[in-house]
């Protein structure tokens, strides 16, 4: 399974995502603005790998207060356009 792990920290702004990477089981970590200071996507073989392993992990880095796990239904990543966008495409160039 695949999951977005949303990150608040208390020390607002502070690079986290070198340290993130760190941690197995982390796919990709991002440093980011808003209600959130980092975002991870996360890969595990159960959510509770994830929750025992990846989360528990991150909570254990200093200045983290709460990594909220947002587990994926599905992705459209990486899937092929539809016919009709090529079509749309295809016009646009006429």
């Amino acid at each position: 399974m695949r999951a977005y792990v949303l990150i608040q920290t208390q020390t607002h702004g502070e690079p986290l995502a070198r340290s993130l990477m760190a941690i197995p089981g982390v796919l990709s970590a991002e440093d980011v603005t808003g209600a959130y200071d980092a975002v991870v996507l996360a890969g595990a073989g159960s959510t509770r790998h994830l929750v025992e392993q990846v989360i528990a992990r991150i909570l254990s880095l200093p200045g983290v207060t709460r990594a909220l796990p947002a587990p994926l239904i599905r992705s459209l990543a990486g899937l092929p356009e539809t016919e009709s966008s090529d079509e749309q495409d295809n016009d646009r160039a006429a």
